[in-house]
């Protein structure tokens, strides 16, 4: 199937990104003003759900000896095989309308685009994992960076590479990235953003957390996007910055924070109708069947800010 979402310009350096908040305010209040707005069946919907089977996604920084290495060797095993790299494809593919500075479309899109992304890479992880350690009593899981934690010290030299290029590629680790105020207000002051537009909670909240939002002084609120900067190397590439592995680790703490926003804001979702609602190229998922971290059988070891 050829998807076909309505996207603006693209940009192939987040650190390129410059965004028009007048004119995208105006776009984003013209689609919800002239989207009928579909209900999410709440009914599928537990955020307190206590599975039998339940992945543990952690902290980096609780990472043992044994899981670092298997979350290495998994990945190497992957890049070995040429699983990475069909990933990595995946997100190269703009098509897919899965960020923000593609239109209001791709910022809606965003959050739930990016969580089935990261079942998929856990899924061909695991999978890699349980042929390297067959007799693991549990299969390695995604852990999440806290972005006001220092870089992963046990990823420095494990560094990204391009396929048909024989050297890795170094990371920058400079810039700005979010302070543990700056995470306060993505989560709990997310309604100052798009001030003066009439969008919902949602996409306020979507636009600080991706990284287009100000502080309540006006300045730039650094998220999603300037942590891709601030990493540098590859992780500045829209396109192809999953080829860096702490790219999982960093969506990782995008979507531990997007669950910890929907646990407090339950009834708050993107106005998305027709194909946008599929999180293509995975055509069986809508967004309505990514609500929910523990209707999808995984929780993240804390949910403290």
């Amino acid at each position: 199937m050829a998807w076909k979402h309505t996207s603006h310009q693209h940009f192939n350096l987040f650190s390129e990104i410059t965004l028009d908040t007048e004119k995208v305010g105006r776009e984003l209040e013209t689609l919800i003003a002239n989207t009928d707005r579909i209900d999410v069946n709440v009914e599928r919907i537990n955020f307190a759900l206590e599975s039998t089977v339940q992945k543990v996604r952690k902290d980096q920084k609780n990472f043992n000896e044994e899981e670092i290495t298997a979350f290495k060797n998994a990945v190497t095993k992957l890049k070995e095989d040429g699983d990475y790299s069909e990933i990595v494809g995946i997100h190269a593919d703009m098509s897919h309308n899965m960020h923000g500075t593609m239109g209001p479309i791709g910022l809606l899109r965003f959050l739930g685009w990016h969580r089935q992304y990261l079942l998929e890479f856990e899924e061909a992880l695991q999978n890699a994992d349980r042929i390297l350690r067959p007799q693991a009593e549990s299969l390695i899981t995604i852990p999440y960076w806290r972005w006001v934690d220092p870089f992963p010290e046990w990823l420095q030299d494990f560094l990204p590479s391009i396929p048909g290029t024989p050297d890795p590629v170094p990371r920058s680790l400079s810039g700005s990235k979010p302070s543990s105020n700056d995470i306060d207000i993505i989560i709990n002051g997310f309604d100052q953003q798009l001030s003066g537009f009439n969008v919902d909670g949602y996409t306020r909240f979507t636009t600080g957390l991706e990284g287009f939002g100000r502080r309540p002084d006006g300045s730039e609120l650094p998220a999603h996007n300037q942590v891709h900067q601030w990493v540098g190397g590859i992780m500045n590439n829209t396109r192809y910055s999953p080829a860096d592995p702490v790219f999982w680790l960093h969506h990782a703490e995008v979507d531990r924070l997007w669950h910890i926003w929907q646990k407090q804001h339950p009834d708050l979702h993107p106005v998305l109708n027709d194909n946008d609602r599929i999180m293509d190229p995975w055509n069986e998922t809508s967004y309505d069947q990514l609500v929910s971290i523990t209707t999808l059988g995984y929780n993240y070891q804390s949910e403290s800010l």
